[in-house]
């Protein structure tokens, strides 16, 4: 019977995909998620522990929520400077390897796209409230379809290593599957203007810890406001 259950469950999830271009799939356990969250607060430590600045200066004792935002209000240049580092290089520690590397996750990207995979991208994003300027307008992964560089990613999977939805820094979608990017050449740094998403519906989806959620290519989404700074995983999936 359980079998049973899982079987419908996936269907429902490849069909809402293939309909509305994403699907939140319960995946990983949430200590787990949670507790690679580590790796981001010990390169934290580890690029503040190498700057002028006294470390005490860089707010050990906070929370990772809410570290980078009690630094900016000390030193804008060093919350920004953290900022940049986390986005380019925190994918690397070893727990964020292990969720970015687990088969579950190609096999069920590959399962809802319809196609092999290989290759990624990985790099860890943040809504940060200091920073609501770095919030990810309206766009697609894939701005481009020409099969070159970004345009063969075919699949995200976005997976925030705390609670995100609407109040916490979760994503905004147009639930529609697109055949081709809503972008235009002439639209500024890829970002697709309000009256292109008209008649889109929109939702918010709750996405607890261990979620993943997978996005197709061309789907719109942005990211929420956040209270509390919220980091999240992202894979982009190549096709073979």
């Amino acid at each position: 019977m359980a079998d049973d259950h899982d079987l419908r469950a996936r269907a429902m999830t490849a069909v809402q995909f293939a309909e509305e271009g994403y699907a939140a799939v319960s995946l990983f356990d949430s200590e787990r998620v949670s507790a690679a969250a580590g790796d981001i607060a010990e390169h934290i430590d580890r690029m503040a522990g190498a700057l002028y600045l006294p470390f005490e200066q860089s707010c050990p004792e906070a929370p990772l929520t809410e570290r980078i935002d009690r630094i900016y209000a000390r030193e804008r240049s060093v919350a920004n400077l953290l900022r940049v580092a986390l986005c380019t290089d925190a994918h690397r520690g070893e727990r964020l390897q292990a969720l970015a590397n687990d088969p579950r996750l190609i096999a069920v990207a590959e399962e809802l796209s319809g196609r092999a995979l290989a290759g990624k991208i990985v790099r860890v994003r943040a809504s940060i409230a200091c920073f609501p300027e770095h919030r990810h307008a309206w766009h697609s992964d894939v701005a481009r379809d020409d099969g070159t560089g970004c345009g063969k990613v075919v699949v995200t999977a976005w997976i925030p290593l705390s609670d995100a939805g609407p109040a916490n820094g979760g994503l905004e979608i147009a639930a529609r599957r697109q055949p081709a990017p809503l972008a235009s050449e002439g639209d500024d740094g890829y970002e697709i203007p309000e009256w292109r998403l008209a008649g889109l519906p929109r939702v918010q989806p709750e996405c607890p810890a261990g979620t993943a959620l997978f996005l197709d290519r061309f789907t719109p989404h942005r990211t929420l406001a956040a209270q509390a700074t919220r980091f999240a995983l992202v894979v982009w999936m190549k096709a073979a």
